[in-house]
């Protein structure tokens, strides 16, 4: 069989960067390294005269593949295809990716499509004519040993997990951050120490699973009184959590020790470690050997609790014994040891040896004995071992959780992987951390907290950010004026426009002099901005300091954006600050959301907004591009909905509800621009309709204008409804009928698609009949009385736009299997997302090209939006 060309890569010692994965994806994160791609190629051609086998690996680990051109696939036939299975190990790389990419766990179940391998496969054709021919017992079972060694050369396909880890081996540190963190959204096992198959280094990824955010609520007692619950949300690298470390002594034929995990952190048994009875799993795997692995369980703050606090369980794999510098330094972590010790009469020294230092070690030590049977069979105050032959699996994991939590419950040692990644330098480990960028950017963004700490937090934004503030609020209010004219009183109506453009440019005087001199934050972001190259990285260090403040990474750009405005007015030719719209547009083509909208002013820094898009146009050439935009009621699930689809990262976590709008570029596949007619996809993510913070601030016309804008902007928008309650309905659909009818009195004619989300997964097909019978009704309803205020003579939705509700509504499953926040994503969901995307390139596809507009095109689309909006 085919060997997997990642594992050619890792012995060979050959490296290839993961932005040649990116652009094939689609995904923006590293797209500015893109030139890999034709890096690769130009390597391939290079190599191939002197070493073939190498050339194909180097140009193979891409995911591209010289192919006669009679069998090269069609577009439609590509994205058909990333839906399905793959039938070459070549293809693996690229479909693990996009289905991790879309938080689909069952991307660790991923093998290649063969028919020789399937159950139903023929027999040849001699041998099937001797069993025909046959009637006696003995031919019945004929060649039974051949048949079975048969058998084994069969099992040959490359394991999963060894799929994972040779990706992980091959990506440069962006990738892997984002890997880890899409692995931890799907509730799976992270990397904590890997064995480098290329340099025998031991890896300790702290700055990959620094983006990883978790929840929970736990228990806290004080004394005999009742316990009070206490909720955390935080990043969890940072958390200081007990450790419980999971290794195995010998090989077990009878009992799973990732099973055993995955029974202790889910009652779904979940498969969150890798275990020998997953799908795809093979009697031989290459990565895994000596690879440490790590997964917190996070209470819910509910009685059926397996632990009242969160508690990180590691994993072992491989034989304990030939891992020594991996099992000491789980000895120096571990509040609990579980030792699975098979064949004890049979050890030989080095197991023994073991055993003996882990029964003498501090940490409490409970040693599962796979060929003992029935209950505990001894045990002293902190080391037990329990017989599990032929147990109960229900009652073992009742004792063990049992026991496992009378050993936490005294003073055991809690460490936060940072804390960890100390240990690991001692034991002369690689911390990716300590990579001298990573450093930089860390010292970077401590140098931005520190400053931020000196003052109050209720007086950070009007001391450290005063442009975004009361003047940038009575700016926006004498913009609007300009168009209403609602207070000239006497005064004639150029009088009145003269007096407001000059209190507009009296307002971005005192904005400059607020501004400069520039104080201690704000002058050193912009010296960062201004002298780094390697954006993505330390914006992403600044973002891990701050985010959990009322101050974050989009107010810092806010304020930068508004010093920009101001010099603009007040100074136009201030050379030192016009390269700002660069850095924004660099960061934009990296694939880092930009605000679009001020979502505390409610209002869109034209100018600002307008040079972004002159510079993007200045580094990519005025593009195509497709814009697709998001609106619904806050918390509804569109910030999730849209990183599902493209792999994004906007903030999803609890208590970061978006504000504003947030534009994203992603670039479409070369292959696939001509036939979809545009170079890139812009996603505009919005606050949700009606939010709670908005209540006592004009909420009804804000949600107006906000929906009136994104629609008018986007080619497409989602019109996202979270289950069916009739009020969530009533209020998005009022203002997204107002927004539409009004693009349709301009000549603007977008479209949309609704997404009912958290329905169930097999909703009858008569039940979603009714559904959209009644969403039907009530879009013409909302219709007529929105045309009536119109003054419009309308009386259907479809009169509005084209609309066909057999076609333009979906219906999602559940995001979650079980209760957050142990619950993995439903796969259906992920499944849902991708057929929704494929409905949206379907439609983008057949829309007539002059509604795809050039970046320059849409410049002016949002300019003209804009100042008709206040009208």
């Amino acid at each position: 069989m085919e060997l997997l060309v990642l594992l050619i890569a890792t012995s060979t010692g050959y490296q290839v960067e993961s932005s040649t994965f990116q652009h094939l994806l689609g995904h923006p994160e590293i797209q500015y390294m893109a030139k890999e791609m034709e890096a690769a190629l130009e390597e391939y051609v290079n190599l191939k005269e002197q070493d073939a086998d190498r050339a194909e690996a180097s140009l193979l680990l891409t995911g591209l593949t010289v192919t006669p051109e009679s069998q090269k696939l069609s577009p439609e036939q590509k994205r058909e295809r990333l839906d399905s299975q793959p039938s070459k190990d070549k293809e693996l790389p690229l479909y693990f990716l996009q289905k991790l990419l879309t938080v689909d766990y069952q991307v660790r179940y991923l093998t290649c499509w063969d028919d020789r391998n399937t159950n139903s496969a023929p027999l040849p054709k001699n041998r099937a004519k001797d069993y025909k021919n046959s009637h006696s017992f003995e031919q019945f079972f004929y060649d039974l040993e051949e048949a079975a060694s048969e058998c084994a050369t069969k099992d040959s396909h490359v394991h999963p997990m060894d799929l994972q880890m040779a990706i992980f081996h091959c990506a440069d540190d962006f990738l892997r951050q984002t890997l880890a963190t899409k692995l931890a959204f799907c509730q799976l096992a992270l990397p904590l120490l890997l064995p480098n198959p290329g340099t025998s280094h031991i890896e300790f990824p702290l700055y990959a699973l620094s983006q990883i955010q978790r929840s929970w609520k736990e228990a806290e007692k004080s004394g005999k009184q009742a316990q009070t619950k206490s909720y955390n949300n935080k990043l969890i690298f940072q958390a200081q959590t007990p450790i419980v470390s999971f290794i195995r002594i010998g090989s077990s034929a009878s009992s799973s020790k990732s099973q055993l995990l995955n029974a202790l952190l889910s009652k779904r048994k979940h498969d969150t470690f890798f275990h020998r009875h997953c799908r795809g799993s093979t009697r031989e795997r290459l990565l895994m050997e000596g690879v440490v692995e790590i997964a917190w369980y996070c209470p819910r703050g509910s009685p059926d609790d397996t632990f009242e606090s969160c508690v990180a369980f590691c994993n072992l794999h491989g034989d304990a014994r030939d891992h020594g510098a991996q099992l000491q330094f789980l000895q120096d972590i571990s509040a609990v040891n579980v030792a699975l010790v098979s064949g004890l009469e049979h050890m030989d020294n080095r197991g023994k040896k073991l055993l003996q230092e882990l029964w003498q070690s501090k940490s409490p030590l409970i040693c599962l004995l796979t060929e003992i049977q029935n209950i505990a069979t001894g045990q002293s105050s902190q080391n037990m071992k329990i017989g599990i032959k032929n147990r109960n699996e229900a009652e073992l994991m009742d004792q063990l959780t049992k026991i496992i939590r009378d050993f936490l419950e005294g003073s055991s040692p809690s460490f936060s992987l940072d804390s960890c990644a100390d240990k690991a330098r001692q034991h002369g480990f690689v911390v990716d951390a300590d990579q001298p960028a990573c450093e930089a950017a860390k010292a970077k963004a401590n140098e931005l907290v520190e400053l931020l700490k000196k003052e109050k937090l209720s007086e950070i934004k009007s001391q450290l950010l005063p442009l975004q503030g009361k003047l940038w609020y009575q700016w926006c209010k004498k913009d609007k004026e300009l168009t209403r004219l609602q207070e000239k009183g006497n005064k004639s109506i150029e009088h009145h426009r003269s007096q407001t453009e000059t209190e507009k440019k009296a307002i971005r005087r005192k904005q400059l002099d607020q501004a400069f001199p520039l104080n201690p934050l704000m002058k050193s972001f912009l010296g960062f901005l201004q002298a780094q190259k390697d954006y993505h990285n330390c914006l992403n260090a600044v973002s891990d300091e701050i985010n959990n403040s009322s101050v974050g990474l989009e107010h810092l750009l806010r304020e930068v954006g508004q010093i920009y405005e101001a010099l603009e007015i007040m100074i136009p030719k201030e050379e030192n600050f016009s390269k700002l719209p660069e850095i924004a547009a660099e960061l934009m083509v990296s694939g880092y959301p930009v605000e679009l909208m001020d979502g505390d002013a409610s209002y869109l820094p034209l100018r600002w907004v307008g040079a972004i898009f002159d510079s993007l146009i200045e580094r990519l050439g005025d593009k195509r591009v497709f814009v697709l935009s998001v609106l619904g009621i806050q918390s509804s699930g569109k910030s999730t909905l849209l990183n599902a689809m493209f792999g994004l990262q906007f903030n999803v976590s609890a208590g970061r509800c978006t504000r504003g709008a947030f534009m994203q570029l992603i670039p479409v596949a070369q292959e696939l621009q001509q036939d979809l007619g545009f170079d890139f996809v812009l996603v505009i993510d919005t606050e949700g309709l009606r939010a709670i913070e908005m209540a006592n601030k004009q909420s009804l016309n804000h949600g107006n204008e906000l929906a009136t804008f994104v629609i008018g902007v986007g080619n497409m928008t989602l019109i996202n409804i979270f289950g069916e309650n009739p009020s969530e309905m009533q209020d998005v659909l009022q203002i997204t009928v107002q927004a539409f009818l009004r693009m349709k009195k301009v000549n603007l004619s977008p479209s949309c698609l609704f997404v009912h989300q958290n329905m169930g997964e097999a909703t009858a097909k008569e039940q979603n009949m009714e559904g959209q019978r009644r969403l039907q009704e009530k879009l013409d309803e909302l219709t007529r009385v929105a045309a009536q205020q119109e003054f419009c003579d309308i009386s259907s939705f479809s009169d509005v736009i084209g609309f066909d509700v057999k076609t333009h509504i979906h219906y999602f499953a559940h995001l979650w299997e079980g209760n957050p926040p142990m619950a993995p994503p439903n796969p259906t969901y992920s499944h849902n997302v991708q057929q929704l995307k494929s409905k949206i390139l379907q439609a983008a596809k057949q829309q007539p090209q002059r509604s795809i507009l050039r970046l320059s095109g849409l410049k002016d689309r949002i300019g003209d939006l804009w100042n008709a909006l206040p009208n």
